[in-house]
């Protein structure tokens, strides 16, 4: 194949030498690049929705760029030891459950897993890529504790002040009665 002009479009048009036929080889890399983009610049909202309005028609927008949402992120695996390693879950709606795990020193998302509910399960399935911290953060349920005897052995267990905090309230009420249990609710440490 050789180069043999453009198309009146515009687009490079290629002639084979051996049957004299010429095509044009769309770069379909370059357009999903393109379409990308626009979809990365159509998501914060409605101040940055210009796409429509330059393109065509919304519902047009939405039917080239419905791939895009199937694209899965993905985050490199860590190399380096961590000190502390944080990991929470956030429910979402329609039953789904984000597990993420972060570096308690940085802020850097280390690993997450979608699950149904925190799990032993799915705790394994998070830790299993991350290497083993010197302490683990974490909200205290008996899921991330078990993943975490099981996957590093060695690592110690702290749990989040405010899910302790919520804990205690609960079992001593808001409005404690009795004298002995408004001592333990104005107690700074609980």
């Amino acid at each position: 194949m050789k180069k043999n002009g453009r198309t009146g479009k515009g687009t490079q048009r290629w002639r084979c030498r051996t049957c004299r036929l010429s095509s044009t080889m769309p770069q379909r890399g370059r357009r999903r690049a393109r379409t990308l983009e626009e979809f990365f610049s159509w998501i914060p909202g409605p101040s940055s929705r210009t796409a429509p309005e330059s393109t065509g028609d919304a519902r047009a927008l939405r039917k080239r760029i419905a791939w895009c949402w199937s694209i899965r992120p993905r985050i490199a695996p860590p190399d380096a030891k961590r000190h502390t390693v944080m990991a929470d879950g956030t429910y979402m709606g329609h039953g789904w459950c984000l597990i993420i795990a972060i570096d308690g020193e940085s802020g850097e998302v280390l690993a997450f897993q979608w699950c149904a509910h925190e799990s032993k399960a799915a705790y394994l399935a998070l830790f299993s890529g991350i290497p083993t911290p010197d302490v683990l953060i974490t909200d205290g349920l008996r899921g991330a504790e078990a993943a975490c005897l099981e996957t590093w052995p060695g690592t110690r267990i702290h749990r989040h002040l405010v899910h302790v905090q919520r804990n205690t309230r609960t079992d001593l009420t808001s409005r404690p009665r009795l004298q002995a249990g408004r001592e333990l609710k104005n107690c700074p440490a609980c």
